[in-house]
């Protein structure tokens, strides 16, 4: 098949797009690297030995100095996830916490989940914030991001893209120590559940340093006795270690993204990124209403590109999958699913059932575009199927 100068013009920006995104990002966040992929350029180092990653949320406190005690005690470096209000309030303890080897992480501003989580501009804004708070208290730029609660029910995959497009490294935890199940939990109860817990040959360990977690505080020496007398050795979350985060779930809370808010996102990101970044700044632009990349049909410049969640608000419903990177759209008793890796959507079923959908798409500053024409012939379709 002849591939017109147009097309290829095309897709060789897609590339260079996509290269210059994951040489500034890294991998995506526990994405699965495939040979064939730009992001096998992304190499995660895997410990010979077992190695824990303690990490603290919500301080610093004053709590925190006596973590940071123990940790030295025991020679022992820890990730401190910290929250831009109270870094502001206790900037010695965050000096301190940097100048004694370990790692700081952005666990935003002041982790209310209402602002947090109904927009992502406002999400985008205390993240931005407590950045310039880190940068300007430790002198350092801080990539590590944990998001309060974690991303479970609580990302959706706007929040993936737009992080990892700002370069972001998002951890969630892959053994919770309980110790914010209530207030108060008592030092033996956290102990109970980090040895009940089945270890993997890394741990990320989730526990908390800011007020009211005394117990935690109480637990540390045993729990790092436990991880020795276990053989594991101790290290900070870095760019070499591969995130682990949460699978996309149901949302808790009630909102929705325009493609004004989309570009007012992308505007934001690139102009943070060119005041820490040149090299992601410098980058080519995109034109949305010129097609990237065009699968299946013909292409027709005069035809209307529509992305696909908002096209499908109100008629069914579509998540992204950050480790196979599809997009999954759920209609009219019908699921299709778009690959823009692989360069195409099938109609899922069973193996022996999944077949090829006839539709153009493509995937431009982390959305996915089709035809309106074609979209809503695909509808109709489906909902015909679904009578049958």
């Amino acid at each position: 098949m002849r591939v017109s100068s147009g097309i290829r013009a095309a897709m060789l920006t897609m590339v260079t797009v996509l290269l210059l995104s994951w040489l500034y990002a890294g991998a995506a966040e526990g994405a699965e690297v495939k040979s064939n992929e730009i992001a096998a350029e992304q190499k995660y180092v895997i410990p010979e030995r077992p190695t824990v990653y303690l990490t603290f949320d919500d301080g610093p406190s004053k709590l925190t100095p006596q973590v940071l005690d123990i940790l030295k005690e025991h020679d022992v470096k820890a990730t401190f996830f910290v929250l831009g209000e109270l870094a502001e309030a206790r900037e010695e303890t965050v000096r301190r916490i940097a100048g004694e080897g370990h790692a700081l992480g952005n666990h935003t501003y002041d982790h209310e989940y209402e602002n947090l989580y109904s927009s992502f501009l406002h999400f985008w804004e205390q993240v931005r914030k407590t950045d310039e708070t880190l940068t300007r208290i430790a002198g350092q730029r801080v990539r590590l991001l944990r998001a309060p609660g974690g991303t479970y029910t609580n990302f959706d995959s706007h929040y993936f893209s737009y992080l990892q497009e700002a370069g972001y490294i998002i951890h969630d935890w892959t053994l919770d120590s309980g110790d914010s199940k209530r207030r108060g939990v008592p030092a033996g109860e956290i102990v109970r559940n980090v040895k009940r817990a089945r270890l993997s040959h890394e741990v990320n360990l989730l526990m908390h340093d800011g007020s009211g977690h005394k117990g935690t505080v109480e637990a540390l020496p045993e729990i790092i006795r436990y991880f020795k007398g276990k053989g594991y050795s101790f290290e900070v979350l870095t760019e070499k270690v591969k995130p682990v985060t949460f699978r996309v779930g149901k949302l808790k809370w009630n909102r929705s993204m325009t493609e004004r808010q989309h570009e007012q996102v992308l505007a934001a990101i690139h102009e943070a990124s060119r005041e820490s970044h040149p090299m992601l700044a410098a980058r080519p632009e995109t034109d949305v209403s010129r097609p990237v990349q065009v699968l299946g049909k013909t292409e027709d410049p005069e035809r209307e590109w529509v992305a696909l969640r908002d096209w499908a608000s109100g008629k069914g419903t579509v998540t992204w999958d950050p480790v196979s990177k599809t997009a999954a759209l759920a209609m009219g008793g019908t699921m299709l699913e778009f690959s823009p890796n692989a360069g195409k959507a099938v109609r899922l079923g069973t193996v022996a059932e999944q077949s090829a959908v006839d539709v153009s798409f493509r995937f431009e500053n982390n959305r996915l575009y089709l035809l309106k024409s074609e979209a809503e012939a695909m509808l109709a379709q489906a909902y015909q199927t679904a009578a049958t």
